[in-house]
């Protein structure tokens, strides 16, 4: 006899495994339940989301291009000598 024959005459004498009909609706009931949670936050942080993106990261990136030109041109003007 070796030792997988032993295995599956062990594994014969087990009761086959039956689901809990309640225990398997509970955890539908939580899965639902976390599911649709989980559906509303995205759809509320999707319309947070697509504020920023669409409008403040322009206006930021706008910004610090601005900046970043203004100090371009006074540190141009001034190496010049025609900005004091």
């Amino acid at each position: 006899m070796t030792p997988c024959d032993l295995r599956d005459a062990s594994l014969r004498r087990l009761p086959p495994l039956a689901p809990d009909p309640d225990r398997a609706e509970r955890v539908r009931v939580r899965c639902r339940t976390q599911l649709g949670r989980n559906r509303r936050r995205t759809a509320r942080s999707a319309v947070m989301t697509g504020f920023v993106w669409h409008v403040l990261g322009p206006a930021i990136v706008g910004g610090v291009c601005a900046l970043y030109a203004a100090a371009l041109v006074v540190t141009t003007l001034s190496l010049h000598g025609l900005f004091h």
